[in-house]
């Protein structure tokens, strides 16, 4: 009797399970980065523990795409494996804008109730900068999402992780080219925008969202597909075309450090002052050092516009920075205090 009924039982389950509907794994298309029609709600994790080869509980790995990249795709044991559309996931990866930084990602394509505990209640997805983790849905998450619009959106938080911006978080700000297009900075300061903020009162006016989108409208553009409106953060952060330009080439050449100029000069009886002027295209950090000759005492001070933003006195090797937040070129000013000589003045600027 105990066999007969574990039998039934095995039976009923099969049946159940053959009359559940399967889950299936989207196979994306290029011209669904478009279907967003709200807030793509995300969030920032921390990594959990180390990533297995094989992540428990999916399936796939690495994938070569036509250009000879290795994209890691991998999905949910609730789709039937299928490394046909693993390598579509791939390719769809590989056809948007990037950089080396395709190399770096995990996707992991998940379900709703995996995305629900691993990015938390009301999330579409979430991404992990310590890991490169990419959590995303396999599937469209309902009528008004697809989930190549949210791998995309998220994909392009990937890219901000990638990417420097110093003195500044790039997931919250972005990346130093488009922020400083955008001119988060000094939005920033004046209360408009709001770096970092998930929560729903301030979700449109995130940067690092703002990117995201922008990430999103950039490839649209390039891909010639149907554009979404822009309904997902506030319409403050919707991209000129300069902005765009300074988004792609954020992507393609990321930006690495600051650059150096020097200049020279001498102080005289009839010469006590020199004034340097410094393009700053983009946001940052400025810093002057000034090395003087032997027995030469002078002032240094760095203005934005009639601002006196930095100031020094001294001799031999003077060092001082300013912040470089919306001002688009600066003044160096060398005073004589005492003595005459020469000086050699080195500008970083970002």
């Amino acid at each position: 009797m105990l066999c007969a009924a574990a039998a039934l039982t095995a039976l009923t389950a099969a049946a159940v399970a053959q009359s559940a509907p399967a889950r299936s794994l989207k196979s994306p298309r290029l011209d669904a980065v478009g279907e967003a029609a709200g807030p793509i709600r995300d969030s920032l994790i921390a990594p959990r523990g180390t990533l297995a080869l094989a992540p428990n509980g999916y399936w796939g790995g690495q994938y070569r795409t036509a250009a000879g990249e290795l994209v890691t795709i991998y999905a949910s044991n609730s789709y039937p494996v299928d490394p046909a559309i693993g390598q579509r996931w791939a390719d769809f990866l590989a056809s948007l804008v990037h950089g080396r930084e395709l190399a770096t990602v995990t996707v992991l394509l998940s379900t709703s109730q995996q995305i629900d505990g691993i990015c938390g209640r009301q999330a579409l997805a979430c991404y992990s900068s310590r890991g490169a983790l990419l959590y995303a849905p396999g599937e469209d998450p309902d009528a008004a999402f697809s989930a190549e619009a949210v791998v995309a959106h998220e994909y392009g938080h990937h890219v901000a992780a990638s990417r420097l911006n110093p003195p500044w978080d790039t997931v919250e700000y972005g990346p130093k080219r488009w922020a400083s297009a955008m001119q988060v900075c000094l939005r920033t300061k004046k209360g408009e925008l709001a770096p970092g903020a998930e929560d729903p009162a301030h979700y449109q006016t995130n940067p690092g969202e703002g990117w995201a989108e922008t990430y999103r409208v950039l490839n649209q553009r390039k891909l010639g597909v149907p554009e979404s409106p822009w309904e997902i953060v506030s319409q403050s952060l919707f991209p000129t075309d300069a902005a765009l330009k300074a988004a792609e080439l954020d992507v393609t050449t990321p930006w690495l450090s600051d650059a150096t100029t020097s200049r020279t000069g001498s102080l005289t009886r009839t010469s006590r002052t020199r004034t340097f002027t410094v393009a700053t295209p983009l946001d940052g950090t400025l810093k002057v050092t000034l090395r003087s000759s032997a027995g030469l005492r002078v002032a240094v001070d760095v203005f934005a516009s009639t601002t006196r933003v930095a100031h020094v006195t001294g001799k031999g090797t003077l060092t001082r920075s300013a912040a470089v937040c919306g001002a688009r070129n600066y003044r160096v000013r060398v005073q004589e205090l005492a003595g005459r000589g020469t000086f050699r003045l080195a500008v970083a600027t970002p």
